[in-house]
């Protein structure tokens, strides 16, 4: 299985890291591991410390789960980790979007549901940008479990994320 590259030119043409990418001369090609390394978690890492620091820790929960399955996989491994926070931040949308909407006359319960939900956002964006760039295919469910196959990554990251939602954390 070959490692998913994207042209750097067409990279920049998407808006994320535009600047960065700008100066980037090593080739004309980067590959997705390489793209989440030097450009996406650096920048979840500046809007997560900048959430933190504002007094916003509900907005950086996902950017750290982010932060922290970006940057453990191997080559082969950072599609299925992609994939499995899409699915993670989709979830979190849906969960904190009805929130929001019970929750409406609580104000500090609405304000933590509207910071989670722009960030669950701001997350897939990113990644759905990273999937659409590079062209990643998503793995397909179906053929792993004829093949019985398991999806260790992404099911790791589904669930320390709900050990983090029943932690409180």
């Amino acid at each position: 299985m070959e490692i998913p590259h994207a042209l750097v030119k067409d990279l920049r043409s998407t808006g994320y890291f535009f600047e960065e990418l700008k100066s980037y001369s090593l080739s004309p090609e980067i590959n997705v591991t390489t793209y989440c390394i030097d450009f996406a978690i650096p920048y979840l890492l500046r809007l997560s410390e900048s959430y933190d620091k504002s007094g916003n820790p509900d907005r950086s929960r996902i950017l750290r789960l982010a932060i922290k399955h970006l940057s453990d996989p191997g080559d082969y491994e950072v599609v299925d980790s992609i994939f499995g926070l899409k699915k993670v931040a989709q979830s979190e949308i849906d969960k904190t979007g009805k929130a929001a909407l019970q929750e409406q006359f609580d104000k500090p319960k609405s304000l933590a549901n509207r910071q989670r939900l722009e960030s669950a956002e701001l997350v897939t964006k990113l990644l759905v940008n990273i999937i659409k760039m590079f062209r990643l295919a998503e793995p397909n469910a179906r053929q792993r479990k004829a093949d019985g196959i398991e999806n260790p990554v992404g099911d790791a990251i589904v669930q320390s994320w709900e050990i983090l939602g029943l932690a409180g954390i």
